[in-house]
């Protein structure tokens, strides 16, 4: 009865998912809006709390999230990997611990990490030294897809506070 309502639908899509979570929740929360009635709020409020919460006990979710942090950090437009693992290692407690069962990490398990996300390390020349490393451009789709926009906007907001002048301020490597 509403296939073509359905076909033409574009609901609202609530702040804070990433780009993944908005491809597998557009189609629920078209069909909430069809339904009508207290649906698309119930629906919507779904998509959020489960999404953060599913995002909250990924690993992956935070090793990308603290990627980005160091990226941005050293403003990096490439970095090495043993430069990378060495600043992950420095983080304790973090959920991605727990893949590596709370050993330090080495290049090998960064790179185990990140392949089925498409990112591979390469050889990387920085300051006329060269070895494996990471663009940051291979990060950025990622980032959007797999980075909840809250979580960036948070981090966007602490850089802010901490550094008020635009000079001072790290250029950050993406924009969900």
């Amino acid at each position: 009865d509403h296939t073509q309502a359905i076909s033409i639908a574009h609901p609202d899509i609530p702040a804070g998912l990433n780009d993944r979570a908005t491809d597998i929740w557009e189609p629920l929360l078209a069909l909430a809006d069809i339904a009508g009635g207290q649906w698309p709020e119930l629906a919507r409020h779904a998509a959020v709390g489960l999404t953060t919460s599913s995002h909250e006990a990924s690993p992956i979710g935070a090793l990308l999230l603290d990627i980005l942090v160091i990226l941005v950090t050293h403003r990096a437009e490439r970095i090495f990997s043993r430069t990378l693992v060495m600043e992950l290692n420095l983080l304790h407690d973090r959920p991605w611990s727990a893949i590596s069962r709370g050993k330090q990490i080495n290049e090998q398990w960064l790179s185990k990490q990140l392949r089925p996300y498409g990112i591979r390390p390469r050889t990387v020349w920085i300051d006329g030294q060269h070895a494996k490393g990471y663009l940051n451009d291979d990060f950025k789709h990622v980032f959007r897809r797999y980075l909840p926009k809250s979580d960036f906007e948070a981090f966007r907001d602490e850089l802010t506070a901490s550094n008020p002048s635009p000079q001072s301020q790290p250029a950050t490597p993406m924009t969900p």
